[in-house]
Parts: C-alpha cells; structure tokens; sequence
C-alpha cells in the first residue's frame, strides 16, 4: 500500500509523512537537475522496507523529473526486479547513466542472467569488477554466471576469490559445492556445503545441496534427512522437494516420488526441471497436464522477444521430446531432442579427436607385455562384480539381475576405481593411462585393497557387491591387473539403439560424447576398438560378454548364464528382478521396475531418416538400414 499522507514516515524519523519526506518530496525546487537528498532517502527507506510497489510508483514520478538521475533509475529497476516485472530497461539505463557504479553494473549482470543473455551478463560482471576488485558479491555472481557458460574451471576461480575476500561468505560456499558437483568432485562438493551450513545453519538450499551430493556417496539416510531439515526451514524450499522426489523415485516409489514433484511444481510452476521428471515417471499420454504445460511454455517462449534462459531451454527441449516419442510421434520428437542436445553441447568444450587420442594411449600402454609383467599381484578378494559398457546399454538391467540375488548387493553406478585408477604414481605427474607404467606388483595390490575397503564399507556382509559404472569398461585391463578374482560383465546393446538412447537423455553427469550424433557415434567406434583389444590382450573368459537384445529374448536362460558366471547357484529371484526395491539412481530406474519387454529393441527405426551422422560415424558397426 502506498503511504498515506498523515502515516509515519518510512524514513524513521517519527514525523508524518506530509511532514517529511513526503512533503519534500512533493515540494521539490522547480530548478533541480537532480533529486534532493530527502527524495533520494525516501527512495532508500522504501527499499529497506521492501516496500516495492511504493519504491517503483515514487521512482517513476521522479523521473519524469530527473530523466537523467542514474541512482533513481537502479533503483527503480531494483524495484522492478524484487516484483518480478521486467527490469533489463532500467538495469540498462542505470549502468548508462553510473558508468563507474560496481553495483549497478552488478544488477544488470544479475538482469541479464535471468533473462538468459549468458554472454552480456559475463560482461557487465567483469565491468563491475574491473570497477571494484574486491567486490565479492560480484565475484560471486559471475561465477555463476561462467558456471552457467559451462566455464567450470573458470566459475570455480571466482567463487576463490570471493572467498578471499569474504571467508564466511555461505552462498559462495553454496555455489562452489555446485560447480565441484558438476565436475563429479562430490566429495568436495560435500565439504563446501558443509562450510555453508556451518557459517549459516539455517540455509535450506545448502542442506538440499548436500542431500544431492550425499545421494552420488551413496549416504542415503543422511540425504533424506537433509531434505527434510530444508523443508523445516522453507516448507516452499523447491529443490529439496525435487531432491527427495528423485530419492524416492530411485526407491521405486513412483507415486510418492509423483507427489513430490507435484508439491514442487505448485511452488514454481515455471519449474521445467521438475516438469521434466514427471514427463519421466510415467509414460505421457495425450493431453496429460504437464504435456499440455509443455507444449505452452514451448509456444510462448518462440513467441517472446527474449530467449529462454539455457538450462530451461534444455529441460523444456528434452521434456517435449520424451512426450512426443511416449505418444509416437517421432517427427516432432526428435527435433525436441537435437534442439535439446545442441543447447547442452554448447556449455561445454569437448574434443572427439582427444578422446579418441586417450582411447589409442589406453591400447599403447595396455600390452601383452604389460600385462604380462603386473600379473601375479593384486587384491585377491572375489567381492567385486563389475557390470560396465556404454551408457544405455543394459547396464541396468543386468545389474539389477544380479543384486536380486539374496548373496549380492547392489551398489549402483561407483566412481571409486577410476578415482584410484587416475591416481599419479610418486614421482609422475600422469593420471590413467600413462600412470599405469609407472606402477609395479606393489602399487596394484595396494590400490586393489583400497578399493575393496572402499566397497566392502558398503555393505560390509554381502559376499558380492556390484559395480555398474559403466566407464569402467576404459580400465578393463587394470582390473584384470589390480582385482584378479573379480568378475567382470560387459553389456552390449544394438549400436544405433544404444547411441540413440544415450542422445535422447539428459544426463546428470559428464557423458559429454552424447549430445552430437557424429560425436556420439565416434565414441561408440571408439569403445567397440577398445573392448575388441581387451578381448585379445586378456586371457580367455576373463569377462563375460552379454548381449541386451538375447536377455529380452531369453530372459532365464541369459540370466542364469550371467548368475552361473558370477560363481552364484541359481535363485528365482533374479527373474522377478523388478521387484527388487533397492534403490538404483541411474537413467534407467523406471525401467527396470517392470517386467522384461521388448518395446527396446529396434529402437532407432522410427528415427532412421534424423540419423545419417550416427550412422556414417558408426560404419561397418550399425546394423542393416531399411
């Protein structure tokens, strides 16, 4: 409500409003070029009273009066920003008129970010820094704003210098967890988020963050718990609601999970993360609610002037894909996807030519003499069942196959070994592959036991515990090396079938090879050479090769090869595989809660006339086209 002229005045000063600043407001000298003191003090008590309405009706008579007064128009834009109106015009205006002011330049990165001009927003952050150096909140934001970009590394340096600044700074704290998280230094993140409660205990983001980071550690009663402090603290805390969504989604309980997500999308319903998931859960229909809210913010986002900020582009884009494909309609689907794909390809550097470079050092150093030389150490423990291969592959299902099994437990997707397999040997500064001819007989039965005491800490009983990394298959030769009685399980799916799923997936972590068909395809002839070597430079039988496309077909005969494989006798269990309620957290979580089908299979041939780059980098690899 606006100030009534006999109300006190909002500047404090105990007289009536028509006494004070209202009346010199009202009153101003005709001559002017600039607002008084007292206008330009009530403007100030109107914002430190978060009274915004009032703020941005006394900042739009002022101007009419001092078009050219930098200082009213910050804080009319603030004014705007704070009541979610349109505040880039007047951020704009602002930052004109103050050319040498840090904060305006400040708000207008913050403008600029909302509003998805990436590339402006770094800007106008490096202007206010160039201004004040020792700005932390500005460091702050333009890390976010790189993060953003994509620019991790460089996000990362400014959250640093925030903090050198401003040491219990706990947003900072906050935003740092985030781009460690990104970059799968969950650990670290972890740490970071502690930092940010211990300075503010009461910050429900950074418990729901850390409910996040404890969920990729596997440390699931203590991530729920974080989830629910959040929630004591906001009961509106949206992300620790979308956090505990997916942790139940991950526990199988779909309607609980439904629900959540439904909560979280009645706080923001502009929310097209969570708008995402639900288009997950469940198979879309026609004129399911959240498809029809898809399919409008679609249309109003062509039909503004302004771009949609990046990361809601790219659920919006994977979104609409996933409904399209569940309602067959694979013409408007896959354009959804390739959008979606090219928007995420943008926030990163990736180079197929590198990759393919590391895939060529892996075969270089991992030799018949090589392995012939390392063989005879190791950890001795046959606990491991390592179940790996690409992404989309079935990795999944056979896993949960296995973990049905009452004698296994299953431990999901585990960054430990290639953690310790990228460990320099003293003396070195390579990481894996190049690190391996450093190492001797002692060094593999070290890192061996370390990795076992890591997994076993798991579920410290169970004789078998699986690991379905699938990047894993990268290091097949070092696990031969380092875990000689481990068993490992190779998951092979139809090439097209495989890449194509791998494209139409959004992905939490890395994957960075899957969001460009041509890309896409060179990686899948990449690790096609590499399993080929593994095959020739290993013994016979030292992994089991398991074909996604003969389990659908033969559900208990390849079962019951793959439970004779891994030294287990035969449990009925692992047939009824989808009723196992442990929790899974990879992209396939909703799937393998069903029966075996084999809708699956043959996937990619709705979408053949999208998929000529695919198809061209795979080669001789993919199947027959029609």
């Amino acid at each position: 409500m606006k100030l009534g002229r006999n109300d006190p005045c909002s500047c404090g000063s105990g007289k009536k409003y028509k006494n004070c600043c209202g009346g010199k407001a009202e009153f101003h000298p005709p001559h002017s070029s600039a607002p008084t003191a007292d206008e330009l003090n009530l403007l100030g008590a109107l914002f430190n009273t978060a009274r915004y309405a009032d703020l941005e009706s006394w900042a739009r008579s002022l101007l009419k009066l001092y078009p050219d007064a930098g200082v009213v128009w910050k804080l009319f834009g603030l004014s705007l920003q704070m009541q979610g109106k349109d505040a880039l015009p007047a951020m704009q205006k602002a930052a004109e008129l103050l050319p040498n002011d840090a904060e305006a330049h400040g708000n207008l990165a913050a403008v600029q970010r909302a509003c998805g001009q990436l590339e402006a927003a770094m800007q106008s952050g490096r202007r206010a820094l160039q201004i004040r150096p020792n700005f932390a909140e500005a460091h702050n934001n333009l890390g976010v704003v790189l993060q953003d970009l994509g620019l991790l590394d460089e996000a990362i340096a400014s959250y640093h210098r925030a903090l050198q600044i401003r040491p219990d700074f706990a947003e900072v704290h906050n935003n740092l967890g985030g781009a460690l998280k990104e970059l799968g230094q969950f650990e670290a993140a972890m740490s970071c988020y502690r930092n940010a409660l211990d300075i503010k205990p009461d910050f429900a983001k950074a418990h729901s963050n850390l409910g996040v980071v404890l969920r990729e550690l596997g440390q699931h009663d203590e991530e729920l718990e974080r989830y629910r402090r959040a929630l004591e603290i906001d009961p509106a805390c949206s992300e620790a609601l979308l956090g505990m969504g997916q942790l139940y989604l991950a526990r199988g309980e779909i309607a609980e999970a439904e629900d959540l997500f439904q909560k979280a999308l009645a706080i923001k319903p502009d929310d097209l993360e969570v708008r995402l998931l639900l288009a997950q859960v469940r198979k879309v229909k026609p004129g399911d609610e959240n498809f029809v809210a898809l399919v409008a913010a679609d249309e109003m986002a062509r039909r503004s002037a302004s771009p949609m900020p990046l990361k809601k582009a790219i659920y919006l884009h994977f979104a609409l894909g996933k409904s399209f494909d569940d309602i067959g309609d694979y013409d408007r689907a896959f354009p959804h996807f390739l959008e979606g794909c090219k928007l995420k390809r943008a926030t990163f550097k990736y180079d197929a030519y590198q990759t393919s470079q590391q895939f060529n050092d892996i075969m270089r150093i991992f030799t018949p003499d090589t392995m012939a030389h390392l063989k005879g150490a190791g950890d001795l423990s046959s606990v491991p069942i390592f179940v790996l291969g690409m992404p989309r592959s079935g990795t999944t299902l056979v896993e949960q196959i296995i973990a049905s099994h009452p004698e296994v437990y299953g431990a999901g997707e585990l960054p430990g070994f290639m953690a310790i397999a990228q460990r320099e040997v003293a003396g070195t500064d390579a990481g894996f592959p190049n690190n391996v001819t450093a190492l001797d007989q002692a060094d593999l039965t070290k890192r061996g036991t370390q990795y076992i005491a890591g997994l076993q800490a798991r579920a410290p009983d169970s004789r078998h515990i699986t690991d379905k990394m699938p990047a894993n298959f990268l290091a097949i030769g070092l696990i031969h090396l380092m875990l000689p009685n481990a068993k490992i399980i190779h998951v092979n799916r139809n090439p097209i079938d495989t890449c194509l799923s791998c494209f139409m997936q959004l992905f939490s972590n890395n994957q960075e090879h899957t969001y460009d068909l041509l890309e896409l395809g060179k990686y899948y002839a990449d690790y096609a050479r590499l399993m080929e070597h593994w095959r020739n430079v290993l013994p016979a039988g030292s992994f089991l090769d398991v074909q996604y496309e003969n389990i659908v077909a033969e559900q208990e005969t390849q079962s019951r090869r793959i439970i004779n494989f891994c030294g287990l006798d035969w449990n009925d269990a692992c047939l009824d595989f989808y009723k196992n309620k442990r929790l899974i957290g990879t992209a396939s979580k909703a799937q393998v809660r069903q029966a075996i089908y084999n809708s699956s299979v043959e996937r990619w041939r709705p979408y053949e006339k999208f998929l000529s780059p695919l198809l061209d980098a795979l080669g001789h690899l993919a199947p027959t086209r029609n």
